[in-house]
């Protein structure tokens, strides 16, 4: 057996056997989700990823949730991009920083929030933006450009996430063929223990230690 895969079986038995078909969060009490993040939709996706994955073993159900782990939090930091990317373009038509905008612009600029937070502008929308002076494309650039200092750092967290995920998933793959790893070399010890009995038989029999070809 490998180093790399010997790791992999002492981790395992490092798990307790609670862990059997539930998630480690479920097993220690951690709260997976922030305030306000759907819980049923993160437990959920955790429960498709564990049988997309075909996980049972412990290890495997750990290394997977780990897994579904990283990728919400992939999503967590797209979503603040989003989200910072919005609340500019909003300052942007207003022209102001948000403590200066008087009740005409607040308002206009949290309708223009609600807009676009959910990809339904209207005419009231597209009229807030003109009078602001831009277009769409231009208010959307002029966001990125004022943000773009907040969207580098995200973006950075998003790639070390990306790293984290790359290792857990090679975790994983180690663990899940681990099995058929085990069950492959027992099978081959199992031949040459057969075919070593085979030709001590024939050495007692007096025949040669190897066959004629």
């Amino acid at each position: 057996m490998s180093q790399q895969m010997q790791e992999q079986a002492e981790m395992q038995e490092m798990i307790p056997r609670e862990f059997s078909g539930k998630s480690i969060s479920d097993v220690l009490g951690v709260e997976p989700v922030l305030p306000g993040e759907p819980e049923d939709g993160y437990r959920e996706g955790l429960k498709d990823l564990i049988a997309e994955l075909d996980a049972k073993s412990q290890l495997q159900i750990y290394l997977a949730e780990k897994i579904y782990d990283s990728l919400w939090w992939i999503r967590r930091y797209e979503d603040q991009k989003r989200t910072a990317i919005i609340a500019e373009m909003g300052i942007q038509v207003s022209g102001v920083r948000e403590h200066m905008m008087d009740a005409r612009q607040i308002a206009e600029q949290k309708y223009l929030r609600e807009a676009l937070l959910q990809n339904n502008l209207d005419k009231k929308s597209a009229a807030i933006i003109k009078t602001g002076g831009f277009s769409m494309e231009s208010l959307r650039q002029a966001a990125m450009t004022k943000r773009r200092h907040e969207l580098e750092m995200l973006d950075k967290q998003i790639a070390l996430q990306a790293k984290v995920l790359a290792g857990f998933q090679a975790s994983y793959e180690v663990a899940f063929n681990r099995k058929r790893n085990v069950e492959r070399l027992d099978l081959q010890n199992a031949l040459l223990r057969r075919d070593l009995q085979s030709i001590e038989g024939q050495v007692v029999n007096g025949e040669p230690k190897t066959k004629s070809r």
